[in-house]
């Protein structure tokens, strides 16, 4: 068994490292489904962001009066769901602390996203 703090190779059944003293026993295993599934987040999180501003985008440029024909509900809704991007990203921080920090922050900022795109296809509609 390598020890995970200074890689020297120990008995099978060794309590400690003979190197540097490290309990091999009370390690905490690393998650690596858990750290792939996080990764996943952010990756997908990235990607949205990335082809909804470009359609947004290409919309802008190529429809003549965009934000007075059919593209523009296309644009608020995806925008409604821009919302879920920071709350993906704060879950994906490992430390708890400041997880829960961004998990508010990314919360607040959330409603603020949803609050301010429902408001202009209510304002569209009417």
């Amino acid at each position: 068994m390598n020890c995970p703090r200074c890689q020297t190779e120990n008995e099978q059944n060794a309590q400690f490292c003979r190197n540097c003293g490290t309990n091999l026993h009370s390690i905490p295993s690393i998650n690596q489904s858990g750290n792939k599934t996080l990764d996943v987040l952010v990756f997908i999180s990235i990607a949205y962001w990335f082809v909804v501003n470009l359609a947004n985008f290409i919309i802008q440029k190529l429809v003549v009066n965009w934000y007075d024909s059919p593209a523009k509900y296309f644009q608020i809704f995806t925008n409604i769901l821009f919302a879920a991007i920071p709350i993906l990203i704060a879950v994906s921080i490992r430390n708890k602390g400041l997880k829960i920090v961004a998990i508010v922050l990314a919360a607040l900022l959330s409603i603020s996203i949803l609050y301010s795109n429902i408001d202009w296809l209510i304002r569209e509609i009417k």
